[in-house]
Formats: C-alpha cells, sequence, structure tokens
C-alpha cells in the first residue's frame, strides 16, 4: 500500500507548473507584459527542496529502523527510478539533432550527467538540473551514513555549514557558470537539513510544524512580491538568492507535513495525476514548446500555453506508461532493489511514492 501526502504532491504540481510557465513564457518570446512569469524557473529549486527532503525523510528513516543505510540499494532504487526515463529522451533527442541538423556531434558528457561543468549545453538544456540531482544523489547517502557517526548538534552544523557554501562559492564567482552543483546545492541541503531535524529533534519538530502553516503565508507572500517588482522594478529590490529561496520553500514543506491537502476529488486527481508525471512532464516539455512554436506562434498566448501543456502532458503520459512506471514497479521484485522502509499509517511523512 502506498500512503501518500497529497500536500507534498501539491508542492511538487506547482513546481513543475512553475517550471513550465516560465519556460513557456521564453519560448513564446518572452513579451514585456509576461516576462515576469519567467521567475517561475525557481520552481527547479523548489524540486531541490522537495528532492532533499524526501530522500533525506528516507535515509534518515532507514537508519532509525535499521542502524545503517544500504547506500547500494539507495543508489540502485534512484537509478531505476530516475535513469530510463532521461536516458530515453537523451536518445531520442540525439537521433533528431543528428537527422535535423550539420555536424552534429554527439554530447557523450551527457551520459555521465556532466553537462552542467561543460563550456556549453548545445542540447537538452533543462537537463543540468537532472545532472545536480544525480551527482547529489551520488553524496548525499554516504554522507549521512558519515553523519549517523556524529553527534545530532554537530551533525546540524555540518550540514548549516554545507548549505552556506554555495553563497560563498557564488559571492566569490568559483564557478564557470551558475548550473555547476557545488553552486545550486543550498536547496538540496535544506531538504536534508529538515530531515535531520525531524528525526534528530523531534520535539522542535513538531514547534515548526505547528508554525508551518503560518510560516508558508509569509513566504507565499514575499515570493509572490518577487514576480510584482519584476513587473514594477525597485532599485533597492533584487531578485532572492538560493539561500533566501531555499528557506521559502522550506517552511512550504513544513506546512505540508502539518496539513494533509485535500481539495476534492477532481482537483485532487488533477494534483496527484501532475504530481506523478511532473519528472516526465519536465523531460518532455522541451519538445513540445518547440512543436508549439513552430505551429503557433501567432496564436494568443492563452492558446500557446495550453496547447503546449496538453502537448507535453501527452507525451509524458507515454514516457511514464511506458517507460518510467513499469521499471519503478520493477524495484519490488528484486531484492537489492526493494526498499527497506515499509509506510505507516503513523508515518509523519505518509509519503513513499516516486522516490
Amino acid at each position: 500500500m502506498i500512503i501518500r501526502n497529497l500536500s507534498l504532491d501539491f508542492l511538487r504540481a506547482i513546481a513543475i507548473l512553475m517550471v513550465f510557465t516560465g519556460h513557456t513564457v521564453l519560448s513564446y518570446g518572452a513579451p514585456s507584459f509576461l516576462s515576469p512569469l519567467q521567475f517561475g524557473g525557481t520552481g527547479v529549486d523548489l524540486f531541490f527542496v522537495l528532492s532533499g527532503w524526501l530522500i533525506g525523510y528516507q535515509l534518515f528513516n532507514e537508519l532509525k529502523r535499521h542502524g545503517n543505510i544500504d547506500v547500494k540499494r539507495f543508489w540502485v532504487r534512484r537509478w531505476m527510478r530516475t535513469l530510463p526515463a532521461y536516458y530515453a529522451v537523451l536518445l531520442f533527442t540525439i537521433v533528431q539533432n543528428l537527422i535535423t541538423k550539420d555536424n552534429f556531434s554527439i554530447p557523450w558528457n551527457y551520459f555521465f550527467f556532466l553537462q552542467n561543468y561543460a563550456e556549453t549545453m548545445p542540447t537538452f538544456t533543462v537537463s543540468w538540473s537532472l545532472c545536480v540531482e544525480e551527482q547529489f544523489y551520488l553524496v548525499i547517502a554516504p554522507l549521512i551514513v558519515f553523519l549517523a557517526k556524529m553527534k545530532k548538534n554537530h551533525r546540524t552544523v555540518l550540514l548549516i555549514t554545507l548549505m552556506l557554501l554555495p553563497t560563498l562559492f557564488r559571492e566569490f564567482e568559483l564557478y564557470q557558470n551558475l548550473q555547476e552543483t557545488h553552486v545550486r546545492w543550498d536547496c538540496c541541503i535544506m531538504g536534508i537539513l529538515l530531515a535531520n531535524v525531524c528525526f534528530s529533534y523531534p520535539k522542535f519538530w513538531q514547534r515548526l510544524v505547528i508554525l508551518g502553516p503560518k510560516l508558508a503565508i509569509v513566504t507565499l507572500c514575499i515570493y509572490l512580491s518577487f514576480y510584482y517588482f519584476r513587473w514594477f522594478p525597485n532599485e533597492f529590490i533584487a531578485d532572492p538568492s538560493k539561500l533566501f529561496l531555499a528557506m521559502i520553500f522550506g517552511s512550504w514543506i513544513l506546512w505540508a507535513n502539518a496539513i494533509n491537502l485535500s481539495l476534492g476529488g477532481v482537483v485532487n486527481k488533477f494534483i496527484y495525476y501532475i504530481s506523478t508525471r511532473s519528472y516526465a512532464i519536465y523531460l518532455t516539455h522541451p519538445d513540445a514548446l518547440a512543436v508549439t512554436k513552430r505551429l503557433l506562434s501567432d496564436e494568443f498566448f492563452i492558446f500557446y500555453y495550453s496547447f503546449a501543456f496538453l502537448l507535453s502532458c501527452f507525451a509524458a503520459e507515454f514516457l511514464y506508461r511506458l517507460i518510467e512506471q513499469p521499471i519503478m514497479d520493477m524495484r519490488s521484485k528484486f531484492d537489492f532493489s526493494k526498499s527497506r522502509n515499509k509506510p505507516t499509517k503513523d508515518d509523519p511523512q505518509q509519503v513513499v511514492a516516486n522516490v
């Protein structure tokens, strides 16, 4: 039985809709009255916080229940979850480029998730965030194994330090581009930090969760104000830093743990659908936007947006049903990839789907 927290599904659905909206505006030509909506690209940072929280919760929960973490099992489960759909879209993209472009060379670094450290990304540009995720997966399980040997206060200080490091890297320009993992892990570590607090300081965690809804209202207003200031610029207010976004989105995780959202049958189903297909939509929406731009470039934005979204969902459904879901289901059939954590109704997380 899979137990779901619809509030976390809601955040995942919001994240993909934010990203899709930002990219659709850019594809449409980013007219001035829509251009501020490109701030929706920060939905990627929300994905990073969600990923950090879900993975962190899973690993700390495994540590609590079993006294250890099976790192290889974790990697296998993550790779079975993420790699098949990614490689399917990557191969499709490469074949498409070989057919339609002259002098296109196969970007071998894409097969090893190293393209976010390359000087240029000739194709499949949204995959930079998948590099961040995959590199994060490689590091995080061994890191938590190491952290488990430390006192909880020392562990917390180290996680906070790791979360602050990307700010220093950005401040001193220790990067070639802002898509490199070491300058983008703020939000990932924020999710891990929250999971650490949940398991290491349960009483304090409960207080945070109680404050979650109020914090979420405040931070939502702050977040939306950045859209406003893109429409009406103020010389004293710039876009938020990634660290600040990590804090904003971290408060939304607290809200999701405080409230198991329920908005009615149809809306719940829509949230569930978008959430479960969010990875497939992320992978397929660039091609859907490219097709839409060819067919409907002169149409009103609402028609452009709707057609691109439906086309993305259509392509995502094929990817999800033919590749993503079957291989995820296969994980439970092999000893080396079965989950060690069994969800229960008393589990405060109440979500294991898509992890």
